[in-house]
């Protein structure tokens, strides 16, 4: 069966069986396919490896889509049941042993924030609502926070971060059906550590999706700056969120107060993130043409004689950062172009705008992986297949709370989501 249409039977409520799909989806998720040859450890999961144990958890999911979480819509529902079938999906890869309080464990570090990278490009060419691509990642993402914040004790701000990241009501419900899908002495009590999540996150007021919580934050600022432009407007915003989720601030009236220093003059920095042909040159000059661009490409050209030598790059990175330096001074609008695929790579720049008081933003391009492909044959300068399937491979998709802004487009250019407006 196509995949599109077989998803679209589970979006209208159709409850397939962890063999059903991997038989459809296997070819573009090959990991699925490794799931029975992948062990678990057996004091976790008693039950065997990670297609019985995924095969138990979509089980469970679906008996809370038709009893207790019976209220969530077809999109949310659709996440969730993704979000049940992938959120092992890195597991093939990351699993290894390890020895623990001097015994051998089975362990798979990483798992969840990898798992998302790797489905980020795939999921894509499902032809999914973005709100469930979206959804669907962060689940992948973020499925063992719940319980994290719980056994470590974590403040109310720490749950409205995971709020600002997720969907925490859908996060309970997977862990719930996590949870439930597995066979391990203490399940009573792991259940009870995710009940009690439900209960703080509703409690601190953390249990809208994808920074909703801060609504009446974002209504303060919008009335009390309302001579200011959306810029600043946002720029505060994302300032006092930063400040309260660090405890530097516990109300938005602090920050308001503070922004005097900052709020009538500051440099504006928009960050790209895309694998190569994904667009990004096309949308800066469509969309930010009063930025002054800082092209690694570019300045490789000027440094090493060609935009493909990558002999020369810790010269092209150092003298980017001057020149960002440079502007951020004379507080300009300024855009960094480059790929910037691993996250070290983002946070330096993030890093250096912040230093100076600037409002980051990040645009992601997010694209079905075969475009890349297609798209990279079309270029002028297209590289070779070889260095964009490892730039597939080892990219790492940008978690939301690592600018002040995040915006995702399409390969049209069209925005996908926003957050931090």
């Amino acid at each position: 069966m196509d995949e599109r249409e077989f998803l679209q039977q589970v979006f209208l409520g159709k409850t397939p069986n962890i063999d059903e799909f991997v038989d459809v989806l296997g070819d573009r998720f090959p990991l699925l396919k490794d799931y029975q040859s992948t062990s678990q450890d057996r004091e976790w999961h008693a039950e065997g490896d990670v297609h019985i144990h995924v095969g138990m958890v979509l089980a469970e999911a679906y008996k809370l889509l038709q009893t207790v979480a019976s209220h969530l819509d077809r999109e949310r529902r659709l996440s969730l049941i993704l979000g049940a079938l992938l959120h092992d999906i890195y597991k093939p890869v990351a699993t290894k042993e390890q020895e623990i309080e001097g015994k051998i464990r089975i362990v798979a570090p990483r798992h969840a924030s990898k798992g998302r990278s790797y489905l980020a490009p795939k999921l894509m060419g499902l032809g999914l609502p973005y709100p469930v691509v979206e959804s669907t990642l962060s689940l992948v993402s973020y499925h063992h926070d719940p319980k994290q914040l719980v056994t470590k004790d974590k403040s109310s701000a720490a749950y409205k971060r995971v709020s600002r990241l997720a969907d925490p009501e859908l996060l309970y419900w997977l862990e719930i059906a996590d949870i439930r899908g597995r066979e391990c002495k203490d399940k009573q009590q792991q259940l009870e550590i995710v009940e009690l999540y439900g209960l703080y996150a509703q409690e601190y007021k953390a249990w809208k999706s994808f920074g909703r919580e801060y609504k009446s934050w974002r209504e303060y600022f919008d009335r009390e700056l309302a001579d200011y432009d959306r810029h600043t407007r946002d720029f505060v915003l994302a300032t006092a969120i930063a400040r309260y989720e660090t405890g530097k601030i516990f109300t938005p009236e602090s920050e308001l107060a503070r922004s005097y220093n900052y709020r009538d003059s500051f440099p504006q920095v928009t960050i790209t993130f895309g694998v190569s042909g994904s667009g990004k040159s096309t949308w800066i000059a469509e969309n930010l043409k009063d930025h002054t661009v800082i092209s690694l490409d570019a300045l490789r050209t000027q440094i090493a004689n060609s935009r493909s030598d990558q002999s020369q790059n810790s010269k092209v990175v150092q003298a980017a950062k001057e020149q960002l330096k440079v502007l951020l001074r004379s507080h300009s609008k300024i855009v960094w172009d480059a790929t910037n695929l691993r996250r070290d790579f983002r946070q330096q720049v993030i890093d250096i705008s912040h230093q100076y008081g600037a409002l980051v933003t990040l645009v992601i391009f997010h694209c079905p992986e075969e475009v890349y492909f297609e798209r990279n044959r079309q270029r002028q300068h297209p590289i070779p297949e070889a260095v964009l399937d490892k730039q597939l491979n080892s990219l790492e998709f940008p978690e939301l709370d690592e600018s002040d802004r995040t915006i995702i487009v399409d390969e049209l250019g069209n925005t996908l989501a926003s957050h931090g407006f």
